[in-house]
Parts: C-alpha cells; structure tokens; sequence
C-alpha cells in the first residue's frame, strides 16, 4: 500500500476501527449535526479509511471533476 498523504485530524475526529463499531450511531449523529467533518479510523496505529457525510462526499466528487 502506498503512502497517503499528510491529513489535518483532531482528536474528536479519531476512532479505532473496534470503537467505531461499537459508537457508529453517536459517531454518525456527531457527523450529521456537523460536530466533527470526519471521522477517521485507525487500526494498529495506522490510518486506514475516512468516514464523511454524503453531502461532503458529493461535494468532493464534484470538485474532483
């Protein structure tokens, strides 16, 4: 796998892949009420996906076209 790029994260924005199976109601709430942008899931220290809202993901679609 190659590596990703730098990504700007706060701490509220961070959740373990087994956290976020356990919280993924809060966690979704938390993005649909625009607490937090993203969320972005860790395992084994290392970052592995995003998680955004459809609306945003629609957004980045658009503007990568």
């Amino acid at each position: 796998m190659a590596p990703s790029a730098p990504v700007k994260v706060s701490n509220a924005e961070l959740a373990t892949v087994r956290e976020a199976m356990r919280e993924l109601p809060r966690l979704l709430a938390e993005i649909d009420a625009g607490a937090i942008e993203k969320l972005v899931l860790t395992q084994r220290n290392q970052m592995r996906a995003v998680l955004v809202s459809v609306e945003r993901y629609s957004e980045l679609e658009q503007a990568a076209t």
